[in-house]
């Protein structure tokens, strides 16, 4: 099973991997699904679940502070409950 991601740029990788054939609102719960823990979030008790997620989400926002994600402002539904939302923004080709 791969580890659950630990910096900002673990996360990245997982988004520009999976980027490459769909696009994504990115939550905490969809960098989990990416990444193939899933199974991980089944097995964990309430607490642990709720650290990974808020864990992950404060990847997902640092990621934002550094333009690579931008926020949404409505909650998503999708994944683990009303998350914070994140879209991937590319980098810009140099024309």
């Amino acid at each position: 099973m791969a580890e659950v991601p630990q910096t900002p740029r673990d996360v990245l990788t997982v988004i520009v991997k999976s980027e490459r054939s769909r696009k994504y609102v990115w939550t905490a719960g969809r960098v989990l699904i990416e990444s193939g823990l899933e199974q991980l979030w089944y097995d964990a008790d309430a607490k642990d679940k709720k650290r990974v997620l808020k864990s992950i989400t404060e990847l997902l926002e640092a990621l934002a502070s550094e333009g690579i994600l931008t926020p949404r402002v409505e909650r998503q539904s999708i994944g683990y409950g009303h998350e914070k939302g994140f879209d991937f923004v590319p980098p810009q080709k140099k024309v």
